[in-house]
């Protein structure tokens, strides 16, 4: 063939952790001998100074524009590389690494030859990996406008300031024009905060005199389009007029939470027991109340025992200006003795001397609410006793707030209903961490008190300042292995918004009201699951492509021996776990060959059928521990794409088992082993798949149907959503589910094996013919044929009275 790129491979010795094991001659001559290879050089240590320099003259000498590093662990050396290796023309995607060392010479007793015949077929599957990338080209990001601070929240006034000292013009979307009034009614989103007051507004009028501080108020957000660098921010006219619009370069969401009162369970009446929110305004309109106030701080109780460390500080907050302001105020704060009273020894004297009592009860009964005395059980003595008061005030009930969930769902952070606007995030490399599209600050990201709202608002400020300098400089590129969208294909469907874990997928106006997706890269972190669902492939990681995967696989594949088995590690979980035990130097079966992917949840399932079509007998996929994907569902998504294999092999009559999802822990390579023991010894139970005429012509209807979009479509209904607990998707009756994803996927196998006969063949076949060519019956091949001479794929034409059936 003719070889279009030109890859070299560099073996590494390693000490004598390789060179003594594996024979690396017989390797180095059997490269050098492929058509693929243009250049292969050996190393003693392929990572350290003198090794670099090697690798750079090799490629500045032969031309290589790919390269192969055979040595050790992907996860810790190949960042290494692109870093060293960027000033040599290569790029991350361009450099390739096979753990020669951990998956190879370590693990296995066999021969230093039939370690070099396994370590050629594994550099030769990652060189064809190599060899069918197209890069693509560095993209600079700009950005054209200035910073908007939406949401209304205090934490946009911290942010402001950030953003005014760096030298960075901002706008601060707000709610009214007198920033005065936001003090005053700063006590419905933070209770009991007036100590803090005095440096909020300093800080606001800092903003306020700032000339690089624009303050707008407007009505609602309607909506936001754009990617990072240049978004189209819409709000509505709160005077009725056109919506304006407003062209920014990058978005912080300043979003406060919501504070309710807790209903009538706990006697709430709004006049005489009341919640924290109630209390301060009273504080401020009224002053302190006399009699005997008494705060109980039900959090336990309410079900959400996290808060009550924030109730506790505003109810200390509130107890002390009550008992500074009036003497006649007798004041006790009464606390679950679960819980740690939160006050420092210089405010537990203060709370003496003020006193200020603070009572404990015992939290496994609750207290009860009566007229004029709260009865409660005493946590040493364990009898009953009562407090009186004339004001009740309860801990508040938290929420993140209807008008925070609106702006966040038009911002694209989608969240569990109920649930704060904080997501765990992906637990990937500080480099493939997407930008958040909004920087989240405020109690509505998680329940915090004003100061540290305002820490929130500083510290999205400096992230998105940092982001807006390089920019400035010229030095804000886009990352290379992110998701990309071929506009031709898309039909905006919308599912890999939906199942997009990181919010990097937005909708576009396309022509003629089309509504197709694309991707910001700087909020991406190339997890790849929505690729892997893309009905009609119009979703792929650019230099990590499926065809990629698919060259990798095919060639692998067609390597191997009829009782070895074909593997995918992810690059957190089963090749973690891989790697570990190769440095342990534990033994395992030699016959597992295993591919490197960043993520399990990338493999679509054409990848997966390619093995099988390319002479794979079995397939083995190891990703993250459930619940623990690093790439948030990987996992899950990869393992309906199994089921759908599984339902396929059935069709083709091949055992179910040959391809099987697992797990594996970093720190538990000996589970990691078992793994792949079982399998393989399950695989020898059941011996090669027959490679006939009629067994390849049904695996090539296998790889058609899982490119089926119907197939595709089905398929993503399952896929797990990340503002859902479990999966699989919103499945009314699994069992009925499966059942009709079952005749969905018989009818689209029947179908696209009609269609591979009917365009090899190139002549009309009559009903009898197809079905003994494919060895159905003729009902359902029927029913199959009607649908496809409705969609217009195959043609009918009748001879002798008799149906023929071609494709068109």
């Amino acid at each position: 063939m003719a070889n279009q790129s030109k890859i070299g491979v560099f073996l590494c010795e390693c000490g004598r952790r390789i060179a003594p094991l594996v024979e690396l001659d017989t390797l180095k001559k059997q490269l050098e001998g492929d058509p693929l290879i243009s250049y292969v050089g050996v190393e003693p240590f392929s990572c350290l100074a003198p090794g670099m320099a090697d690798i750079k003259a090799a490629v500045a000498e032969h031309g290589l524009d790919r390269v192969v590093v055979a040595g050790c662990e992907a996860r810790v050396m190949l960042s290494k590389f692109e870093h060293e290796l960027e000033g040599s023309g290569l790029e991350a995607g361009q450099i390739d690494i096979v753990n020669l060392r951990g998956h190879v010479a370590q693990v296995s007793d066999l021969s230093p030859e039939e370690k070099a015949v396994k370590g050629f077929k594994l550099i030769k599957a990652v060189a064809a990996g190599l060899e069918a990338l197209a890069p693509s080209p560095l993209e600079k990001v700009e950005f054209n406008g200035p910073v908007m601070i939406l949401g209304g929240g205090i934490a946009t006034y911290s942010a402001a300031q950030e953003l005014s000292r760096r030298g960075i013009e901002c706008i601060a979307a707000v709610a009214t024009d007198e920033w005065e009034d936001e003090i005053r009614m700063l006590h419905e989103h933070y209770p009991g905060e007036r100590h803090y007051y005095d440096r909020l507004e300093a800080i606001m009028r800092e903003v306020d005199s700032s000339p690089l501080v624009r303050r707008i108020t407007v009505g609602e957000l309607t909506s936001m389009t754009g990617r990072t660098g240049d978004y189209h921010v819409t709000f509505s006219d709160p005077m009725g007029g056109p919506p304006r619009v407003y062209e920014v370069g990058a978005i912080i969401a300043a979003l406060d939470g919501q504070m309710l009162n807790q209903g009538s369970n706990f006697g709430h009446d709004g006049r005489n027991v009341i919640c924290h929110t109630e209390a301060e305004e009273m504080l401020w309109t009224l002053g302190a109340p006399e009699g005997k106030v008494l705060f109980w701080l039900n959090d336990y109780e309410a079900g959400h025992p996290e808060y009550s460390y924030l109730s506790s500080r505003a109810a200390w907050s509130m107890a002390r200006y009550m008992r500074e302001s009036s003497p006649l105020t007798e004041v006790t704060i009464l606390y679950n003795h679960q819980m740690s009273v939160p006050l420092s020894a210089g405010e537990r004297a203060a709370s003496r001397k003020l006193g200020i009592a603070w009572l404990p009860y015992d939290g496994a009964l609750r207290p009860t609410v009566q007229a004029g005395f709260v009865t409660y059980c005493d946590p040493v003595s364990h009898l009953e006793q009562e407090m009186a008061w004339d004001k009740l005030i309860l801990s508040p009930r938290r929420s993140v707030g209807h008008e925070a969930t609106k702006v966040a769902h038009i911002l694209g952070l989608e969240h569990e209903e109920g649930t704060f606007l904080e997501e765990p995030k992906q637990r990937v490399r500080p480099e493939q961490v997407g930008r958040d599209e909004a920087y989240l600050a405020g109690s509505a990201r998680y329940p915090c008190d004003l100061h540290e709202s305002l820490r929130q608002g500083r510290r999205a400020a400096t992230k998105t300042a940092e982001i807006v300098a390089k920019a400035e400089a010229g030095e804000l590129f886009a990352p290379r292995m992110v998701c990309v969208v071929d506009q031709s294909k898309c039909i905006g469907c919308g599912l890999c918004k939906e199942i997009c874990d990181c919010g990097g997928i937005e909708p576009v106006e396309g022509p003629g009201g089309n509504i197709p997706r694309h991707v910001d890269p700087m909020v991406c972190t190339g997890g790849g699951t929505c690729a892997a669902a893309c009905p009609y492939h119009a979703l792929t990681i650019q230099n990590n492509t499926t065809t990629q995967r698919e060259a990798r696989v095919s060639t692998l594949a067609n390597a191997l021996a009829p009782d070895e088995v074909v593997a995918f590690g992810c690059a957190w979980g089963g090749l973690a776990a891989a790697d570990n035990a190769g440095v342990k130097g534990m033994t395992y079966d030699p016959r597992l060959y295993m591919l490197r992917v960043s993520c399990i949840g990338q493999l679509d399932p054409s990848v997966l059928a390619r093995a099988f079509l390319e002479g794979a007998n079995s397939l083995l996929l190891i990703g993250c521990p459930p619940e623990d994907c690093h790439h948030s569902f990987g996992l899950d998504h990869t393992w309906s794409r199994v089921n759908l294999m599984k339902k396929l092999l059935s069709l083709c009559g091949f055992d179910r088992r040959r391809i099987a999802l697992a797990h594996a822990d970093l720190n538990r390579p000996e589970e990691y082993i078992q793994t792949v023991n079982s399998f393989i010894a399950a695989m020898a139970e059941l011996g090669p798949i027959e490679r006939t005429p009629e067994n390849q012509e049904k695996l090539a209807g296998l790889y058609a149907t899982v490119n089926s979009p119907r197939v595709r479509w089905v398929l993503g209904a399952t896929l797990r959503r990340p503002w859902e607990d479990v999966y699989p998707g919103n499945q009314r009756n699994a069992l009925a589910f499966d059942r009709d994803m079952m005749g969905v996927v018989s009818e689209e196998f029947i179908k696209a094996r009609v269609a591979n006969l009917l365009k090899e063949q190139a002549r009309p076949f009559q009903l009898r013919e197809l079905a003994a060519a494919l060895h159905t019956d003729e009902k359902p091949l029927m029913e199959s044929l009607r649908e496809m001479v409705g969609e217009g794929v195959v043609g009918r034409m009748h001879k002798d009275g008799v149906a023929h059936y071609v494709m068109r």
